[in-house]
């Protein structure tokens, strides 16, 4: 405590000043809350210090509401200065602040004369840290305030290495289970505002092995390992924490999907395809993945986690995460099945490519065929492209399938333009393989492998794959145009091109999609729409092609509004190669004789 420095009844003794030279910047300048009820006192305080301190005072009424907070981290002053009539006034609300901001120290300082500091210090009754009697020496004033901020900064220092080691395994650096349930938590809450779903993963790798034969040092290196390759293998994109020397939990926050929650399951899976190098010895591991999903199984960030974990201890294979919700994990299970069924499909040879004739609409005379995907199942079953065409796009084998695709349609073609047979085949392309900087050179490659001439091959892509193509991909495009390489926009009127964007699109072809399709004999609006797309083909020097044609009412009210071509089941149904031959040889000019059934539905394709 400072003791009397004069009996004189003045507030300041000597000049009150500050050496510039140390004035901090406006970033680093603390905050002193003054609650000094004599307006003179306080106008010279309010003087001396803002030259280096952020200075806050009490509004017009009094009130000081905003210095209290429920986080010692986040206090809004670092010192208060309190005089006695600041001590009467605003005791209960310097003491709610101080007990707020423990156990961060949050100092303040009592300024005084020698007659009124017994009753200061009576109503500040323990909330005062230092005094100093006035008159006030500057320089002093200067110094003690210095070393209780000095102090403030030591004990936030503290207390944020306090509640990093509270909240962070020490091993690794990753959260603990204490701070993953509080962002967890706060990822509920984002979920139930934006009405999403947030995943939680439970993840386990046995490492009992190495506890057994290497020891406690070694187990701990061997944790501290699998951490670093958790990290390395998921980056930032998610929320990971190690919850003990076995067990993690990774977060996909709001918005994640079962897709994305296999993503990441096949992410950490890549640790078993690398042993531990432990004291020498290789030592393999196998995590088993337990997941849980708000708001299905759990509404609440601990019983979230929980779920996971009872769902990570019914796990039975490390081939697959299991779900706790049994639907979702029927769902998971059907496309890893299906994936790992793509692999061996394209290993063994078990696609087909099926053709859909495209006819003219007028005399029925064929015009092309469309190149359709079937997985052929060793069991002998069919399987469409609708199930298992998404699964290649989010695993990436679309491109290998594409690439599968058009090397076999080009060989149908070489056959076709020696023997007789359509003048051009269509082939589906995804967005992702056109991305692919070798795109053009691999059509190039499969046109010359098969000598098939470039106007015989007509590349089909969804208007959805075309609305961002990016100038890249249109160069791309454009560069096979210009080879005489046709492009067709698939699905038109489905997806958000523009008219203005069509127009720089090297399209050759509109294709009409079926939903405009099905009901255009009966819904003037579908009838419409159709007009308005054959207006804009017309106009932009466009072919136009419809599909799903069922009915010869479709197929006349077509003609009716000038659409040139089309394929559907009134014609053809998609089919192998050698029966499209047989149906090629016994086509003849009467259409009739030709149409599928259309009762049976249209097949996706």
């Amino acid at each position: 405590m400072k003791k009397d420095n004069s009996n004189q009844d003045v507030f300041w003794r000597g000049i009150a000043g500050e050496d510039s030279s140390s004035i901090p910047s406006v970033s680093q300048r603390e905050r002193i809350l003054m609650l000094v009820g004599a307006s003179g006192n306080c106008k010279q305080l309010i003087e001396h210090l803002r030259p280096r301190y952020d200075v806050l005072i009490p509004d017009k009424s009094g009130s000081v509401e905003d210095i209290r907070s429920n986080s010692p981290m986040r206090a809004s002053f670092d010192l208060a200065i309190v005089d006695l009539a600041g001590a009467i006034r605003w005791r209960k609300v310097l003491s709610e602040a101080r007990r707020h901001a423990q156990p961060v120290f949050l100092p303040a300082m009592l300024i005084a004369s020698r007659k009124d500091l017994p009753r200061a210090l009576h109503a500040c009754d323990s909330l005062i840290d230092e005094f100093l009697l006035t008159p006030i020496d500057p320089s002093e004033l200067t110094q003690r305030i210095a070393m209780l901020l000095r102090a403030r900064r030591q004990a936030l220092t503290q207390s944020t290495r306090l509640a990093y080691l509270t909240s962070h395994d020490q091993g690794s650096g990753l959260p603990n289970k204490t701070l993953f349930l509080d962002r967890l938590s706060q990822a509920i809450q984002d979920g139930t505002v934006l009405g999403r779903q947030v995943y939680v993963m439970a993840i386990h790798i046995s490492l009992a092995p190495i506890l057994k034969s290497l020891g406690n040092r070694a187990l701990e290196k061997a944790g501290l390992v699998c951490c670093e390759r958790l990290k390395a293998l998921l980056g930032d994109k998610y929320s990971l924490a190690r919850l003990s020397t076995e067990e993690w939990a990774l977060m996909l926050r709001a918005g994640a999907s079962t897709n994305n929650a296999l993503e990441v399951f096949r992410s950490v899976q890549q640790l078993s395809s690398i042993p531990l190098d432990v004291r020498g010895e290789r030592v393999h591991i196998s995590p088993t993945v337990g997941i849980a999903v708000y708001p299905d199984d759990a509404s609440n960030a601990p019983s979230l986690l929980d779920c996971a974990g009872a769902a990570l201890a019914r796990t039975e294979r490390v081939q697959h995460p299991t779900f706790y919700s049994t639907n979702v994990q029927r769902q998971a299970l059907a496309q890893i099945r299906t994936e790992a069924g793509l692999h061996e499909a394209l290993a063994l040879d078990q696609f087909e490519l099926w053709y859909q004739p495209k006819v003219s609409l007028k005399d029925r005379s064929l015009s092309g065929v469309e190149a359709l995907i079937r997985w052929r199942l060793p069991s002998g079953g069919l399987v469409p492209p609708n199930n298992f065409i998404s699964v290649a796009e989010r695993n990436g084998m679309i491109i290998q399938i594409d690439q599968w695709v058009l090397a076999k349609a080009c060989e149908s073609m070489r056959i076709w333009q020696a023997h007789g047979g359509p003048a051009q085949v269509a082939v589906n392309i995804s967005a992702q393989h056109l991305a692919q900087d070798e795109f053009v050179t691999t059509v190039e490659q499969a046109l010359l492998r098969f000598g098939i001439s470039p106007t015989a091959l007509e590349l089909e892509l969804t208007e959805t794959a075309l609305a961002d193509l990016g100038q890249k991909n249109l160069d791309k495009l454009r560069a096979l145009r210009n080879m005489g390489v046709s492009i067709a926009l698939d699905d038109f009127g489905t997806g958000y091109c523009s008219l203005s964007y069509i127009h720089k699109l090297p399209i050759t072809t509109l294709k009409i999609d079926k939903c405009f399709i099905d009901n255009i004999v009966t819904d003037t609006s579908d009838a419409a729409v159709t007009q308005t797309i054959v207006s804009l083909a017309k106009n932009f020097h466009l072919n136009l092609v419809a599909e799903g044609i069922e009915t010869e009412e479709q197929c006349q009210c077509l003609v009716s509004l000038d659409v040139e071509a089309g394929q559907g089941y009134l014609f053809a149904r998609p089919m192998p190669f050698a029966e499209l031959q047989q149906w090629i040889e016994g086509k003849n000019n009467h259409p009739a004789a030709n149409r599928g059934s259309g009762a049976e539905g249209r097949q996706p394709q």
